[in-house]
């Protein structure tokens, strides 16, 4: 099962209306698609990279999306345990 995750989703700054579905305190600030997809390949999710997409309500800004890979997990968990991931990687 293919995911499709924008940066609007685990983005901190945002409010769940702007977009982001997970708790702010999980969310990191500015999540960059190069940090989502390392996040995604440490966790073997086979991440596929689409820099030059707009997340719709946005269209103006290129933000770009990865899409991932993944079996029997739900699409919370996944930007949960990105999320999770990204605040490890910046904290090296």
């Amino acid at each position: 099962m293919e995911t499709i995750i924008w940066p609007v989703y685990i983005n901190s700054k945002l409010s769940r209306k702007e977009g982001r579905k997970i708790k702010k305190e999980i969310a990191v600030s500015d999540p960059k698609l190069t940090e989502m997809s390392r996040a995604a390949r440490k966790l073997n999710m086979n991440p596929k990279t689409e820099d030059d997409k707009s997340y719709p309500s946005s269209w103006w800004e290129n933000s770009g999306r990865i899409i991932v890979s993944t079996e029997n997990i739900s699409k919370n968990n996944i930007l949960i345990k990105i999320s999770e991931t990204i605040k490890t990687l910046r904290q090296k």
